[in-house]
């Protein structure tokens, strides 16, 4: 390895040629730089000027000369380089500059490059540590990769105080050569690795991302990422940080989801699913969990808590009950289980996580508050439990979990003895107990489904073709799903008001009168539409008075009642293509915000598993009175998809409301838009 830039008289110039010497790297080290000698080595006046060829350089120097060195690095057979920030090439327009070139050196040479504005590589299985940060000699090996293009999040999960067992830890920083794919992909492959934990602001190739992820998932190598960009301030301050364009988080994290990702909402769960991959136990197969606790409290928290997020606590057997009553007549069991106070804990606690084991589960939870400024009998207590918890799950088919419920650091003791026994420590109840929910289901998800599965329609009909420019007016739009299948109600266009109030004549129930006008998608802010008014024809020129701008035509429309109203969408997103959204509709969707995904079109069972995993879905099955039309709502998902499939001219699909009720589905307001048209509201804050 060389390191250019190398200097004597700053930090960053010594930094790494220590960190490979503090992580035991026996490889050659040569210093490039100025300085006679660095750090006890012999420096070169240049690359060229090297005894040997090297496999990579790190080169830490001004932004204006970093294209010089990699040029020259090339010449002599380099294919490897590590490019800092350090102050260089963190932001501006010479930052932008410089990937742009080293881009366009790609096309001439092969050669991988990490950065820039990165931190640099730990590689904890060789020592090789090209980094720009401390790698202090304790620092935690394992076989848990970190990947981040993020340098602080790098910084902040290696100076955890190995909290997760690293085997290589990846400042990825700006991606112009080498990207966040890559890295995956070579961990998929690496033996060194059983899982990955990423920090993800941008996406440059979202089709390469989500196949390395389906490569890590196929290899039984889990990938949990934190995906920042939700809100609008953090898109703008990818895009100023990086120069590059933030997908919405919300897509994706729906995106990578669907790839097989476990999505962390923070780094305390990003840490917690670290510390639990980490301890290289086999993941749980389902969600029992067994919590045994020394507060009623605490365990009365945790429960709400995991029952919340989805695990589930089992009922302890009227044998475990007997088992612990005959001895403990006065102890109440039940799980949570709190023996506190019934007997000394070292009589107590063993036989009671003896009896919590042998229960059907999968998870065996110790939950106590643990201080590292705790008293020396609190934590002895700490010791002595998370040793029984080890010896009653040595022969039991059950994660063992170490909890304690406030994130808070605990007794450097209790730690090293937590990894001799290959105990996940976590810290928190809230992101502990979501981490091990959200990595059973990652388990879960790979179990084939057997059983019968729900009905669902078949495919959708060929759909017509769309005219490729302009934008479909509410009756035009409803016509192309009436002809795909979706129903849609009866509905007369009229050309003024009093045409309007003859139509209205005709219906025998409640109507909705609607004013319509190219290129309004959405009415009612406008004034635009009336429920059951008492003179059609005077509500019609209401419409008109209010707004005096638009040509406006007419539609009277039979009036739909249901019990649900919902919002199917889809939109051509710039990242990731081709969109389908599900979520709560009406005039409430922005409020809301319910929004499931799925990237790429739909067939049946993938229409079918995202109306299931959404709140839509979940409110269709438990509404009260009875389960809603579910087959109506995959009609409508189906068409929308099929309609962006044979149309990719078309920016975004929009049906808004369908009216969903017990034996109906239906299609009440539709939008369709070109690609060049500015895509409508709903559909343009979903990913953000």
């Amino acid at each position: 390895m060389a390191v250019v830039g190398a200097s004597s008289r700053t930090f960053v110039g010594q930094v790494a040629l220590n960190n490979c010497r503090t992580l035991g790297f026996t490889g050659s080290i040569y210093p490039v730089g100025r300085s006679s000698e660095v750090a006890g080595l012999r420096t070169y006046g240049s690359i060229k000027d090297l005894p040997e060829r090297v496999d990579l350089a790190l080169v830490q120097v001004r932004t204006e000369r970093v294209l010089e060195v990699i040029r020259e690095g090339i010449e002599t057979g380099i294919t490897g380089f590590v490019v800092p920030g350090s102050g260089f090439t963190d932001s501006g327009q010479a930052a932008l500059d410089l990937v742009s070139d080293l881009k366009a050196l790609r096309e001439e040479h092969e050669f991988e490059l990490i950065g820039p504005n990165c931190m640099g590589v730990l590689d904890l299985v060789s020592g090789a540590a090209p980094y720009i940060g401390t790698a202090k000699a304790n620092l935690r090996r394992g076989s848990v990769a970190l990947v981040a293009q993020s340098g602080a999040v790098v910084e902040a999960i290696v100076n955890s105080g190995g909290r997760v067992p690293l085997s290589t830890a990846v400042s990825a920083g700006s991606e112009a050569i080498t990207d966040m794919a890559a890295y995956l992909n070579y961990f998929a492959a690496d033996e060194n690795t059983t899982a990955v934990l990423a920090f993800v602001e941008a996406l440059a190739d979202a089709p390469r991302l989500t196949a390395a992820i389906e490569r890590l998932t196929a290899c039984g190598k889990p990938l949990a990422v934190c995906v920042v960009g939700h809100s609008e301030t953090a898109q703008e301050g990818v895009t100023a940080h990086s120069g590059r364009l933030a997908a919405g988080a919300r897509l994706a994290a729906a995106a990578l989801r669907q790839a097989g990702a476990i999505i962390a909402e923070d780094l305390d769960e990003l840490m917690a699913l670290g510390e639990l991959l980490g301890a290289e136990r086999p993941i749980p197969r389902g969600k029992r969990l067994h919590i045994v606790t020394n507060s009623g409290g605490e365990g009365n928290l945790l429960a709400d808590i995991a029952d919340a997020l989805g695990l589930e606590l089992p009922r302890i057997s009227a044998h475990a009950k007997e088992s612990l009553q005959t001895k403990w007549p006065t102890l109440s069991v039940r799980n949570p289980l709190d023996p506190w106070g019934t007997d000394d804990y070292e009589l107590i606690y063993p036989s009671a996580m003896r009896e919590a084991a042998a229960e059907p589960g999968d998870i065996l939870m110790v939950a106590m508050d643990q201080h590292r400024s705790s008293g020396d009998h609190e934590r002895e207590l700490g010791l002595n439990l998370a040793r029984y918890l080890s010896e009653a799950t040595d022969e039991a088919d059950k994660l063992p979990v170490l909890l304690s419920p406030l994130s808070d650091d605990v007794d450097p003791n209790l730690v090293e003895l937590c990894r001799r026994l290959r105990l996940p420590l976590l810290r928190g109840a809230r992101s502990g107990l979501s981490a091990l929910a959200k990595l059973c289901d990652w388990r879960l998800s790979l179990i084939p489904r057997s059983g019968k599965e729900s009905p669902t329609p078949a495919e959708a009909p060929t759909p017509p073709t769309v005219p490729s420019s302009g934008t479909l007016t509410e009756d035009r739009a409803l016509d192309l799903f009436t002809a795909m299948g979706v129903r849609t109600p009866r509905r007369v266009t009229a050309g003024d008001p009093a045409a309007a109030a003859s139509a209205a004549a005709s219906f025998e129930g409640p109507i909705v009168l609607k004013g319509v006008a190219q290129g309004i998608t959405h009415k009612t802010e406008r004034g635009l539409v009336s429920i059951s008014p008492r003179n059609v024809e005077s509500a019609a020129r209401e419409m008109a008075s209010r707004n005096p701008d638009l040509e406006l035509s007419y539609l009277v429309v039979e009036q739909i009642r249901g019990e649900l109203e919902v919002l199917v969408g889809y939109k051509k997103d710039e990242v990731f293509g081709p969109t389908i959204v599900l979520g709560i509709g009406g005039v409430w969707a922005e409020f809301h915000a319910d929004i499931a995904m799925h990237v790429g079109f739909l067939d049946a069972p993938s229409a079918s598993e995202l109306l299931d995993s959404s709140t839509v879905g979940k409110m269709i099955l438990s509404a009260r009175g009875g389960v809603l039309d579910r087959n109506g709502v995959i009609a409508a998902l189906l068409a929308v998809s099929e309609l962006g499939r044979a149309n990719p001219h078309l920016g975004s699909v929009e049906i808004n409301p369908l009216i969903v009720g017990r034996k109906h589905s239906t299609a009440v307001d539709a939008v369709i838009e070109q690609c060049h048209s500015a895509v409508s509201p709903i559909l343009e804050g979903i990913p953000s």
